[in-house]
């Protein structure tokens, strides 16, 4: 995976950034402090590919001061094809964020993305084949964490690096493991309380058959009861219908009666609002007269309104324009004011000109001093940079022999210990074993003698290519103390050039003023023209206006007037249905007086009906009472036969479910056999997933790898005088036995001593060895190249002898990881690299420049 472009918006400090890496190996990052450097190669990226932002901060926080919407876009070519993820961030309303997955097709971007942002980032992790934790620790060195692993006590670095490796996903196996052991031992335990609960229920088969014949008898008895209580409650039923039909006739004419009544108040009701109605039509027709006089006033008034109304919008026009005139003006007199400042400043510079033109005629000799001068330089650099590249290379070979041979050495020596393997593995028949460690270790041992003929070989011609070397750089001194070079008179020389190529430069830019100048005065009398007319044109404009003014002084009155007439209008168009309205009320009164006088006497006919056939006081109550009675007597018989029913149903059932028990009981113990077999396999997996299981051998077997390429990095940092291994295990002072430890014992010239004992400089280039070879260690065993280092910070402890080796060492990692970029405020940083990325804040936007 290596990164091809980056582009924010709103992102932190900064309002807006494009910065293409396409063609950056190994860069230095500049810029003025708070410009967004750290932004823009560190949390950009993780943003964009998993959402994280500064620690202890939110997304919405990441938001640009003064702004609502943000975004990264972030191209990357990974395994042969480009990708580009695009995540934004909104603050309006209740907050809203996007993300998108797309890759490159032709000329145009196909979409990747998932249904859900869920779904689109683990589109995202499943591409990497990295998650945010191992992404980070893989491609970045964070300000102030180059020794994030380092610093801690020695007996947490193991743990740590466990954390790194991953290993706590054997945590995670052995927790599941344990779960399904537990799983099945509950099951096997759960299995024996179940077979003995069941024994337990089985005992009791004897009496529930007893009680099952005394139920059978006692449903008998209660069957009989409830044959003469129904026959009873019959003959009863019967009587008491026909006392009903003669209440139910009755109390059809009791209904019948009110709803007559009902019909006869809604009639009242409807004749009381038609007399109303006449009444209010009466009202109306007799003010005719009236309505008539006012509505034919209201028609001449709104005349009058109408032409003064056209007059009124004249007046309106004549303010806009007035208005217009006048901003014109004010335009025009600023104008004038421009232009007389602009015409003192062309004949202030046209008065300078003799004086330049004497001084420019020096410059064609200071040009040719100054290019005798870049030619000497040019020659000097190209001999010096040659030495430089030759002492280099020198000292690398020499680093890289002593680091190379620490690595073979210690190649051999792990191959030995693998080897040794064999005597302590008490197999019986070694040479068939086909078990992962002994194979291993079988290999171990057939590979020592060819390294060790390969390392004698390998030192023998290193030595031989050293000496080479060491004889050019003694032939580039002499070609350098033949060139006499002047450096200050080089400045002084390049000094004059600028000073009298400024003075050029002005001359030139006179060479259009006295044009300018007679330009500037034409505009002048233009302007003072117009200046004129629009002062006349105005003054006319106020006149027409104040006659307008004294023309509309009536207008109000008659506004007042019209709006008290407008009523009439309303009451003239009612006319005609008031007319209508008093002749339908009429019609209505009558028809309503005839149905009211019907109602009252059918009302009188229905009573009388009534009490001809309502029923006697008390007959139909005192038969209710005796059915309600049999009635409970029944039921309460019935009660007692569902009881009856249920009891032998539920003794029954007790039956079938000993039948069931006494065949689940033999299910349980058949599969009580495999349960004891499987919670033995969960329990020996348990134990293999444990601190002291897997994952002690994957560490075991991890550090040589990390010590080795530490090493190779640590040697060009410090010019050789530096390696380190790591002791996994120390002895107990209170008692005997080991304890688990990660310490990191460094060796110089004074011997082996533990990393805190060094001193801050001397840490910090551990620190960057050691985190170097966990980032490249890390990428590799996840199974996904990252081809991205970024270092931010970190140099300034470095001394000015340890300084250049550092910087050295960190160019060589360029070509491990593909891409370096190193965020440096240290001028001496910047300058060691031949590509930079410098960041100047410029109003709405960054302006990133690539070199």
């Amino acid at each position: 995976m290596k990164p091809l472009r980056i582009q924010i918006k709103n992102l932190g400090a900064i309002p807006s950034a494009d910065i293409d890496l396409a063609n950056i190996t190994c860069a230095a990052i500049a810029g003025p402090n708070g410009a967004g450097k750290s932004t823009a190669f560190t949390i950009a990226p993780m943003f964009a590919m998993f959402g994280t932002t500064k620690p202890g901060t939110s997304a919405d926080d990441s938001v640009r001061a003064g702004t609502s919407e943000m975004a990264v876009t972030f191209d990357f070519e990974h395994q042969g094809s480009v990708y580009r993820v695009i995540r934004t961030r909104s603050t309006k309303g209740k907050g809203k964020t996007t993300l998108e997955l797309q890759r490159q097709s032709g000329e145009l971007w196909t979409s990747e993305s998932g249904a859900s942002i869920a779904e689109t980032q683990k589109k995202i992790i499943d591409l990497l084949g990295l998650d945010e934790e191992t992404f980070s620790s893989s491609s970045m060195i964070l300000q102030g964490q180059a020794n994030a692993f380092t610093s801690r006590p020695a007996g947490q670095r193991k743990a740590i690096l466990a954390q790194i490796l991953q290993l706590e996903q054997y945590e995670t196996l052995q927790e599941k493991a344990k779960a399904r052991a537990n799983g099945a031992l509950i099951s096997l335990e759960t299995d024996k309380a179940m077979l003995a609960a069941i024994d337990v229920r089985l005992a009791e088969r004897s009496s529930v058959e007893t009680d099952l014949t005394f139920a059978n008898a006692i449903l008998e008895g209660k069957t009989k009861l409830e044959i003469a209580a129904e026959i009873d409650l019959t003959v009863g039923r019967e009587d008491l219908a026909k006392i009903v039909s003669r209440q139910e006739k009755a109390d059809q004419l009791l209904k019948q009666s009110k709803d007559l009544a009902e019909d006869l108040a809604q009639k009242s009701k409807a004749l009381d609002q038609q007399t109303y109605r006449m009444k209010v039509a009466e009202t109306c027709v007799e003010r005719e007269p009236d309505i008539l006089a006012k509505a034919a006033e209201h028609d001449r008034i709104r005349e009058q309104v109408t032409v003064l109304q056209a007059k009124d919008s004249e007046r309106k026009r004549l303010g806009s324009e007035g208005v217009q005139i006048a901003q014109e003006l004010e335009q025009i007199e600023a104008s004038l004011k421009k232009v007389m400042v602009e015409i003192g400043t062309t004949e202030q510079q046209l008065a300078e000109k003799p004086a330049l033109e004497l001084a420019v005629a020096n410059l064609d000799d200071a040009k040719k001093w100054l290019a005798s001068h870049e030619l000497d330089k040019s020659r000097h650099d190209e001999e010096t940079r040659k030495l430089a590249e030759v002492i280099n290379a020198i000292a690398n070979k020499d680093n890289l022999m002593e680091v190379e041979s620490a690595s073979k050495l210690s190649e051999i020596d792990t191959c030995k210990k693998r080897a040794a393997m064999l005597k302590d593995a008490q197999c019986i028949d070694i040479d068939r074993a086909e078990c992962k460690f002994l194979a291993d270790a079988k290999e171990a041992k057939a590979k020592t003698d060819s390294l060790q003929l390969a390392y004698i070989k390998w030192h023998t011609e290193a030595l031989e290519a050293l000496a080479g070397d060491v004889g050019l750089k003694d032939g580039i001194k002499l070609s350098i103390a033949a060139i006499d070079y002047d450096p200050h008179a080089h400045a002084s020389a390049r000094q004059q050039v600028e000073e009298l190529s400024k003075i050029e430069l002005k001359l030139k830019s006179l060479a259009g003023s006295a044009k300018l100048l007679a330009a500037l005065n034409t505009q002048r009398a233009d302007l003072e023209t117009r200046q004129a007319a629009l002062t006349e044109k105005r003054h006319k404009l106020r006149d027409d206006y104040k006659k307008l003014l004294d023309e509309l002084a009536e207008l109000p009155a008659l506004n007042a007037r019209l709006a008290e007439l407008s009523p009439y209008l309303k009451q003239k168009e009612q006319l005609p249905a008031a007319r209508e309205q008093l002749r339908s009320a009429n019609e209505q009164i009558d028809a309503l007086t005839a149905e009211i006088n019907g109602l009252t006497k059918k009302i009188a006919d229905t009573k009388k009906q009534y009490w001809e056939i309502v029923p006697g006081d008390g007959v139909l109550q005192g038969l209710q009472a005796d059915m309600a009675e049999w009635q409970q007597n029944l039921e309460q018989i019935r009660r007692d036969k569902s009881a009856a029913i249920l009891r032998i149903g539920s003794l029954q059932a007790k039956i079938d479910g000993f039948d069931k028990d006494a065949a689940e009981a033999e299910t349980i113990r058949s599969r009580m056999n495999p349960l004891a077999t499987e919670l033995t396999r969960w329990q020996t997996l348990s134990k293999a997933f444990g601190r002291d299981g897997i994952p002690a051998l994957i560490i075991e077997n991890t550090v040589p790898e990390l010590e080795r390429i530490a090493n190779e990095i640590l040697g060009q940092m410090s010019g050789g005088k530096h390696s380190l291994r790591f002791e996994t295990q120390r002895e107990l002072k209170s008692r005997s036995g080991m304890a688990e430890t990660l310490d990191i014992i460094v060796g110089d010239w004074a011997g082996d001593r533990i990393y805190e004992t060094f001193s801050g400089g001397e840490q910090l280039r551990i620190d960057f060895a050691i985190r170097f070879a966990l980032a490249e260690l890390l990428a590799r065993r996840a199974g996904a190249r990252v081809d991205w280092l970024t270092i931010d910070e970190g140099f300034g402890s470095q001394s000015d002898e340890y300084l250049p080796l550092v910087l050295e060492a960190v160019q060589s990692v360029a070509s491990r990881f593909g891409m370096v970029l190193v965020i440096s405020h240290v001028k001496q940083v910047q300058e060691a690299f031949d590509q930079q990325i410098i960041f100047r804040p410029d109003g709405e936007s960054v302006e990133v420049k690539v070199a």
